[in-house]
């Protein structure tokens, strides 16, 4: 009798110190398994937005500029973190390229799916027009990296992942040495998922910069833009 009232007392108390004991593990776990870096791949994400066709730039190279990078800090490898609930924090680097060089292959990648024909030349240009070369084909696409960041709350049971890019693209007709128009294009989106990973740190980011890249392809007045400077 007295030994089953003990039991009915201390199971819910001992029940309630194991599962603190599991989630400190489980977190610990984690903690202690988290790389002192992430590093993930900036890349084209074909979607189903339907740009509009060349036509005549199937007869003039483009030529797509190396983009500025001008996000505040200066630290151009930093591209985002991932926090835990305990404070943890651990920084995003790219894995293969600098995020100059992954927006403007992404710039490449849309303009070759329009079928555009593309050099594949990336020259270095501060956005002005007397720095633009006479041998950089008939059309040339550069721009600023104003913003552009992944961020993950991996917290249990559910990791929250936001990214966001602000870009500003020009485009110049390098036979003239004048700019033609300029645009400013951002995106963001988020995911909750049960699982964190590095892909999906690099798919959620990727989608983001792809999303405002064609969305400076779909001003009607670029493109009308880019056709009459390819007359």
């Amino acid at each position: 009798m007295f030994t089953s009232r003990i039991r009915h007392y201390t199971n819910p108390f001992i029940k309630r110190v194991f599962q603190a004991i599991i989630s400190l593990f489980l977190f610990f776990f984690i903690t202690g398994c988290a790389p002192a870096l992430y590093t993930i791949d900036i890349k084209y994400l074909s979607s189903a937005v339907v740009l509009p066709d060349a036509t005549g730039g199937r007869k003039f190279v483009v030529t797509v500029a190396a983009f500025n990078d001008a996000r505040p800090g200066g630290e151009d490898l930093l591209i985002g973190r991932v926090t835990t609930a305990m404070d943890g924090l651990t920084k995003v680097i790219p894995k293969t390229m600098r995020p100059s060089t992954a927006v403007s292959t992404i710039v490449k990648d849309v303009l070759v799916k329009s079928g555009y024909q593309v050099s594949l030349t990336m020259p270095a240009w501060n956005l002005q027009e007397n720095a633009i070369q006479g041998d950089w084909g008939k059309i040339l696409i550069g721009g600023n990296i104003d913003d552009l960041e992944v961020i993950c709350q991996n917290d249990i049971p559910i990791k929250t992942y936001n990214a966001r890019v602000r870009l500003t693209m020009v485009i110049a007709d390098v036979q003239t040495g004048k700019i033609i128009h300029q645009v400013s294009t951002a995106s963001n989106n988020s995911l909750e998922h049960v699982y964190f990973s590095e892909e999906l740190l690099g798919q959620q980011l990727s989608s983001a910069v792809t999303e405002a890249v064609e969305k400076a392809f779909e001003s009607k007045s670029l493109q009308e833009k880019i056709q009459n400077a390819l007359k």
